[in-house]
């Protein structure tokens, strides 16, 4: 029994140790790393905290216009479909020429009758 109360005490202590040294080097990664590159962190300036509040309360207080003209257009999913009719085409076929080669062979076989 002391064996395995040995090996199970090592295995603890083990997992322990690795565990703390895997959370440590993640934090120094975080720590030492930046998604930010230093050019856009210079262009990064915080906002002042001083807002004209005169101008903020005009502006809620400013009267809301609708647009001159609006049209109520009905939702595609809701008007009711209506299939368009639609109307065959047909096609007139083209008589194709013989080409030259073809009149030559027609004249020289001769047409066989049953």
């Amino acid at each position: 029994m002391k064996r395995v109360e040995k090996d199970i005490l090592f295995v603890l202590i083990s997992s322990f140790a690795l565990t703390v040294a895997w959370i440590g080097f993640n934090l120094y990664h975080k720590w030492a790393t930046s998604t930010i590159t230093s050019s856009l962190q210079i262009q990064i300036k915080p906002i002042a905290p001083d807002f004209d509040l005169n101008t903020l309360a005009k502006l809620k207080t400013r009267e809301k216009i609708a647009p001159f003209e609006t049209k109520a257009t009905p939702s595609p999913t809701l008007a009711p479909s209506i299939p368009a009719p639609t109307i065959p085409i047909k096609e007139t076929p083209i008589p194709e020429e013989p080409t030259p080669q073809e009149q030559i062979i027609d004249t020289i076989t001769p047409e066989i009758t049953p």
